[in-house]
């Protein structure tokens, strides 16, 4: 019998789904389970796997239990106990990433131990199976996300930038932390000096075998806990992805269930623009909405259900066209890749405005994203969003409930030519939002945090006591890293298909969305003439895997 602890259950937003998170799978699927995998006998006082090993099986309990915890530093929790028709296993698994917890055997036991090339194979070609371990999987994940007993420690400032951004990484990318502020929470400076820091050295973080990051990078920190890839470097596939935004994972999904080996490559997280969005109404298919992060989540679990490898946080920092095929893209930390085929998806970045003092305010009153993170520190203040597009406007209405009033700056006449109507209507409706049209920020003020602006309104300046500024203003195509490769427009978005006709330099005619150079397409937010919507970025992405197998089939 399997059984979980009520506190793992409860985690899991929408009430117990015990019978979804801890299936109990027949003898006719532990049939089929044993063809992908090995029997093994295991003895009381086993450890099967730790707290971040990669690269562990997934495993299959035929008879015994297994006690599965989570520690950090020096808590440790159990998080259940798993007999006869229980396995173990989440998402990560399926790409040997790091395991976010613990299995001890705790009675003398024999399981099936299915490696993560077997369990990708399994996932695929059995249909009912990958349903239940899939829905396990992700379940799974989502508990673990909202644990705050385990994982990480983050300890750090929210008067540092770094902190924030180290905290909305982690975030990003679905991995759990209990965070200390060295201001909030009295415990902090115990837990400083325990682990032999100082305030100096924030923000620190504490892995899960209690080693002490000091000020460490996003990618020292994604070594640590097993989040980076670890067989990347000099690797060859058929097809890179570079961003892993709506139209990065849907080509990486296409291509990869199409058999083609796949990398997808993000400096930050999946999900893009979109991840950080609280919730996306107009996507079809989710008549109740559903936020950027949880639908780049799901992203993420099909990449990986079908063996494309997500690299995250890795940075293209240049590619080499003069020699292709294969193209040679070099990254960050010295590693590199080489692709028969490119799929160019770095979308573009928020435009920042010429502000004084504005670096000296990001993180610490100016953001770029409105994420729940962002929005506890807002709880019954005055705000500012600046921008009139989609994106302000889902941050204006969800920022808005927390937020004691949110007021949306535009230099424009009105929302109506760049702004959803649904979302017009919602911001009409609210009695604590206000539209200020032809105004613009002017001054920012204060010492270590924002504490006030100034704007101008057609002339006449106002000074606000406001603490709290979000931008969203226009797009700059994330591009710098493709030098001379491909074609750009004056804005520096990638041309594709005719629009790149007249650098193009090949008898055929360009396949649709593939860019002035051969074998290498653009699809959403990075493409010249693009729809700025996630729907037609992921079905940009599933288009350009067409065109590139055509490519593959007559030039690659």
């Amino acid at each position: 019998m399997s059984k979980s602890s009520g506190k793992f259950e409860e985690l899991i937003p929408g009430g117990s789904r015990h019978h979804q998170v801890f299936p109990r799978l027949s003898e006719k699927q532990f049939a089929l389970l044993e063809r992908y995998g090995e029997r093994r006998k295991v003895s009381v006082g086993d450890v099967l796997f730790s707290e971040g090993d990669r690269h562990i099986p997934m495993f299959a309990i035929v008879s015994g239990t297994i006690e599965t915890s989570r520690g950090s530093g020096e808590t440790h929790h159990v998080l259940g106990v798993h007999g006869p028709g229980s396995f173990s296993g989440e998402v990560g698994t399926l790409a040997g990433r790091a395991a976010v917890a613990s299995a001890r055997v705790t009675s003398d036991a024999e399981v099936i131990a299915i490696d993560e090339e077997s369990l990708r194979a399994l996932v695929v070609a059995e249909a009912e199976l990958s349903e239940t371990i899939m829905r396990a999987f992700i379940l799974r994940r989502v508990a673990f996300i909202h644990d705050q007993l385990g994982g990480l420690v983050v300890i750090g400032s929210s008067a540092s930038f770094a902190t924030l951004a180290l905290r909305h990484f982690l975030s990003r990318n679905a991995q759990p932390s209990a965070y200390f502020d060295i201001v909030d929470h009295e415990e902090a400076p115990a837990l400083l000096e325990r682990y032999g820091a100082t305030e100096a050295d924030l923000p620190v973080v504490i892995t899960f075998q209690g080693n002490v990051l000091k000020q460490p990078t996003h990618r020292a920190v994604a070594d640590a806990i097993g989040l980076s890839p670890d067989r990347l470097n000099g690797e060859r596939f058929d097809v890179v992805v570079v961003g892993a935004g709506p139209g990065g994972l849907a080509a990486a999904v296409y291509a990869a269930s199409e058999g083609l080996r796949v990398a997808v490559l993000d400096t930050k997280a999946p999900g893009g623009q979109a991840g950080t969005s609280s919730k996306i109404e107009n996507y079809f298919g989710f008549p109740t909405g559903i936020s950027g992060q949880a639908l780049a989540g799901r992203g993420l679990s099909q990449c990986r259900k079908f063996g494309a490898e997500v690299g995250v946080p890795i940075e293209a920092l240049s590619i080499d066209c003069q020699n292709a095929p294969p193209f040679h893209i070099r990254l960050n930390y010295d590693e590199h890749v080489y692709a028969r085929a490119v799929v160019i998806a770095t979308g573009a970045r928020y435009r920042k405005p010429l502000l004084p003092r504005l670096e000296h305010f990001q993180g610490r009153g100016i953001y770029y994203s409105a994420t729940f993170m962002e929005a506890a520190f807002c709880t019954n203040q005055e705000l500012v969003i600046v921008g009139g597009g989609n994106s302000a406007g889902q941050a204006a209405v969800f920022l808005s409930g927390l937020a004691r009033h949110v007021h949306i700056v535009i230099r424009g006449e009105g929302l109506a030519a760049s702004m959803s109507s649904y979302l017009i209507r919602r911001i009409e409706a609210a009695e604590n939002i206000t539209l200020h049209l032809r105004t613009q920020i002017v001054e920012l003020n204060g010492d270590a945090h924002l504490e006030s602006i100034k704007w101008d309104n057609e002339g006449h300046i106002e000074e606000k006591p406001i603490r709290h500024v979000f931008l969203f203003l226009g797009a700059q195509p994330s591009t710098g890293w493709l030098g001379d490769c491909v074609a750009l427009d004056k804005n520096g978005f990638v041309l594709t298909g005719q629009d790149a006709i007249d650098t193009w330099p090949s008898e055929r005619a360009p396949h649709y969305l593939e860019t002035s150079r051969p074998g290498i397409f653009a699809v959403g937010d990075v493409r010249s003439g693009s729809v700025k919507r996630v729907a037609a970025a992921v079905g940009e992405g599933a288009a350009a895997i067409q065109s590139l197998h055509q490519y593959l089939a007559l030039d690659g």
